[in-house]
């Protein structure tokens, strides 16, 4: 899925059977694969491996991109090979084999392997974008025009997009996902699998029902945990927005953790009343509302396992208001989180996750729509507001290239195709990134698949949990292809010290370098 300030698109597509057929020259790609030794610690049978597939598959003899792979291979006798994809798009993937690795009977069955896509991470070539500069970002106040904000948003995101183009013409019309699903499948013959074994997480998603679409006879297993819905259109993901979804795991919040989300809503509107010098002697840097909500709040709310440290956030921002000393420790602490630029507020990475949805879904809509979604999400997400959509909406504005759309699986042609696969699908219910929504269409797209459904706010919920209700099914299905009950909810499984009671935030620990580090890491594995 995507990131903050990040964007999703979708429209029809009519196939051409040939033109999906056998992934191009697969078997003599097999003999291209290149594996040498490269141990890390804990894994020392660690292999990279570096496999070439071409620009466009109907010219197999053409421009080539070179994958970039990791592979832990299985430590027992071997089921086959399981790839894994943790989101996105534009995320690098070559290390995601260490999720799996988790497991020791799913190292011991497989062959672990994880590669960043075409046009992203080690892979070659690969993007060299800066992302928007100067993005306008909202007064502090309550009653922002968030269209206004949006339209001011861009002509900059215009100008950053057509910028990444004319620097990655050479391949940029190549990277969307359904060249990624023929990589997927030359990978797949390459390895000697006769029939697939994927997790794909969040965006991951897509490359596994699509690919179940393209290759219905080559799935073995395919396990879509986070999902995106396989039916969007690009304005009808934006109507969801990120916003909207954070907004649904604050509801949550609010149900099981009273003291959490009354410290996200009493932060705010302290906030706004007054916001916080955290700057040095005769260097003012403020901190509003929206700083709290989006470079604080947000990286906790968006992994259950950091819920714990929202009340002990909002208190280093209360005692960031102490004059003198008293207040010093939590001021720097603050200093050092807003100093470090969240993944999806700038920086590289975002044009990348732009150019890959805005190939896989047509449809862009003009000015009048964009400004039409904004009002719909910011008016279901009374927190967030339009914090992160009056950019995401924006996200094709300066891109000139020629879409490349995935299947909406909506007909009844295509869902005949996917009737009979048994698949897995594994959601939350308060997702902050892909909304229980999502999950329950996957479901009915795929009749045949069993869903594992979490109550609570992870995004991905395999091995990260720590329900044996989630990972026991999940497990054995991808081992043995048993298939579980049709639809399975599993209780809220709290992350330790979750405050559960209505206990006064003033008396919570205050630990600033914890808090730090907390963010920081989720701000780097934010959409995975």
């Amino acid at each position: 899925m995507m990131k903050a300030r990040r964007s999703l698109s979708l429209l029809p597509l009519v196939v051409v059977a040939a033109a999906f057929g056998p992934a191009a020259g697969a078997s003599a790609q097999a003999a291209q694969i290149s594996w040498t030794a490269c141990p890390v610690e804990n894994y020392p049978t660690l292999q990279c491996g570096t496999f070439e597939v071409p620009y466009d598959y109907s010219r197999p003899t053409g421009k080539k991109f070179t994958l970039a792979l990791q592979k832990l291979p299985a430590s027992g006798t071997k089921t086959g090979t399981l790839f894994t994809n943790p989101g996105g798009p534009g995320e690098e993937g070559r290390t995601s084999w260490t999720v799996p690795a988790i497991s020791l009977s799913l190292s011991k069955s497989f062959d672990l392997v994880a590669f960043d896509p075409r046009g992203i991470g080690e892979t070659r070539p690969a993007f060299d974008c800066e992302a928007a500069g100067g993005l306008v970002l909202p007064p502090n106040t309550p009653n922002v025009n968030w269209v206004r904000l949006s339209v001011q948003q861009a002509p900059r995101i215009a100008r950053a997009n057509r910028a990444c183009q004319r620097k990655s013409a050479d391949f940029i019309a190549h990277v969307g996902t359904n060249n990624v699903v023929r990589d997927l499948d030359a990978m797949r013959a390459a390895v000697g699998d006769a029939k697939l074994n994927f997790w794909g997480m969040s965006y991951g998603t897509t490359i596994g029902s699509v690919y179940a679409y393209r290759y219905p006879r080559r799935v073995r297993a395919i396990l879509l945990d986070g999902t995106v819905a396989p039916n969007l259109t690009w304005a009808s993901y934006q109507e969801w927005g990120t916003d909207r979804a954070v907004d649904e795991t604050l509801r949550f919040i609010r149900s099981v953790s009273p003291a959490s989300y009354a410290a996200v809503i009493s932060t705010r509107n302290s906030l706004f009343a007054s916001p916080v010098d955290i700057g040095t002697t005769g260097n003012v840097l403020e901190i509003g509302a929206y700083d709290w909500l989006l470079r604080i709040a947000y990286p906790l709310i968006n992994s259950q396992s950091n819920w714990p440290q929202i009340v002990p956030a909002a208190n280093l921002v209360s005692q960031a208001r102490i004059v003198g000393s008293g207040g010093d420790e939590a001021r720097t602490a603050l200093r050092t989180l807003l100093g470090a630029e969240p993944e999806g507020t700038g920086g590289k990475g975002t044009n990348e996750n732009f150019a890959i949805n805005c190939l896989d879904y047509a449809g862009h809509p003009g000015a009048r729509q964009r400004s039409q979604i904004v009002r719909n999400v910011v008016s279901r997400a009374p927190v967030f507001r339009g914090l992160m959509v009056t950019s995401n909406v924006n996200a094709c504005v300066g891109f000139s290239f020629r879409p490349d759309p995935i299947p909406r699986l909506a007909s009844r042609a295509s869902l005949a195709r996917v009737r009979n696969l048994k698949l897995a699908i594994s959601n939350s219910s308060a997702d902050p990134a892909t909304p229980l929504a999502w999950g329950r269409i996957m479901v009915r797209t795929f009749p045949s698949a069993f869903a594992v459904t979490q109550l609570g706010g992870n995004h991905v919920n395999f091995l990260r949990t720590e329900s044996d209700c989630v990972d026991n099914p999940l497990r054995e299905y991808l081992l043995t292809l048993k298939m579980a009950p049709r639809r399975t909810t599993c209780l809220f499984t709290a992350p330790a010290g979750l405050d559960m009671s209505a206990v006064a935030a003033s008396k919570r620990k205050l630990d600033p370098s914890a808090i730090v580090e907390t963010i920081l890491r989720n701000n780097r594995l934010n959409g995975r």
